[in-house]
């Protein structure tokens, strides 16, 4: 029997599979992301990590085990048994532990045990067959402006024969003459200065017309109280024009704080002391926590197991105050399931 084999099947159905005596083995979604160093897009995937202190059997693998090689329960926990001895042996033996298409165990400077996933192995049955694709960077190109010369004129003089045409300078003085001598004499017409005729000077005379009285609406406009927002109303009875007031808002009670109840708040960190292909074993543990004052209860499944969970908390301090009580008073193997 390959265990490696075992566990390799199991992860594609499974988000934890436990081997009793060496830890349990947890599969997390992760999307497809973008590799900037190797220009590479990786497909989305599930992520195996290792936790050492999974050691209570929850029956998965023994079960899968018993049934693939048809022997019994018992005689299935001996074959795992036996090759969690091997991989001990060898780990001791040669300070690391390749399992195929898992990833390699070892150990740190402080004796513990660490576990190096296999990248090229992905378990999410959704993307089984995609290989990375090469990611190639584009390079956007950013033009310059077109810098368009503009033309010089040439400045074109042409030559003046005086002594050609000497009439052309007279000329020109007449004419500038003339036309100054004109402007004076449109100037003093406007203004009066210059005595062209008799002169009347206009007088005011006040029009004989009667001008009607302008008599106040005694309706006076009022605007009603307690009424807020947007409100269209005419200016007065009977009257055909409308007014439209913003009366505003109502003032905000800044006394009165909401404070959510604290049973509607969600419970996303569960302690879990157990996950179990069969529910009654479930059952049997949900008890025994119970029994000790524990507020215990079962989680929806958990892929294909039932979770078995010491409390459930809105708050993850509290969940992690409980996992640290749990170790230290050696109740049982637990770990924290966020959901």
């Amino acid at each position: 029997m390959s265990l490696a084999r075992e566990l390799h099947l199991l992860l594609f159905e499974h988000d934890c599979v436990i081997v009793p005596g060496w830890g349990g083995f947890l599969a997390q979604y992760r999307p497809a992301r973008l590799d900037k160093v190797r220009q590479l897009i990786h497909p989305p995937s599930k992520e195996v990590g290792f936790n050492r202190h999974l050691l209570r059997n929850d029956g998965l693998l023994s079960d899968h085990i018993a049934e693939r090689n048809d022997i019994g329960f018992a005689a299935a926990n001996a074959l795992i048994e036996r090759e969690v001895a091997e991989w001990r042996a060898r780990l001791e033996a040669n300070g690391r532990l390749e399992v195929p298409r898992i990833g390699i165990f070892y150990r740190d400077q402080q004796r513990n045990l660490q576990f190096d996933p296999d990248d090229r192995a992905n378990f999410l049955k959704e993307a089984f067959g995609l290989a990375p694709v090469v990611a190639t960077p584009v390079v956007r190109r950013t033009e310059e402006p077109r810098v368009i010369p503009m033309a010089t004129e040439t400045a074109i003089t042409a030559p003046v024969h005086a002594s050609k045409r000497p009439w052309s300078a007279a000329a020109a003085v007449a004419l500038l003459l003339l036309g100054g001598a004109a402007a004076t004499y449109v100037g003093m017409t406007r203004y009066g200065n210059l005595a062209l005729g008799p002169r009347s000077d206009a007088t005011y005379e006040p029009g004989t017309t009667p001008v009607p009285s302008l008599k106040a609406n005694s309706a006076s406009f009022s605007l009603p109280e307690d009424v807020f927002g947007v409100h269209t109303m005419p200016l007065s009875d009977n009257d055909s024009v409308s007014l439209t007031v913003d009366m505003g808002s109502a003032p905000a009670d800044t006394t009165a704080v909401a404070i959510a109840p604290r049973t509607a708040m969600r419970l996303r960190f569960h302690v879990i002391g157990g996950c179990f292909a069969q529910p009654e074993n479930a059952d049997r543990l949900l008890k025994e926590l119970q029994d000790k004052g524990y507020k215990a209860s079962r989680l929806s499944r958990y892929g294909e197991l039932h979770p078995v969970a010491f409390g459930s908390f809105a708050d993850k301090q509290e969940a992690l105050d409980l996992l640290a009580s749990i170790r230290r008073e050696g109740t049982g193997q637990a770990w924290l399931l966020v959901r």
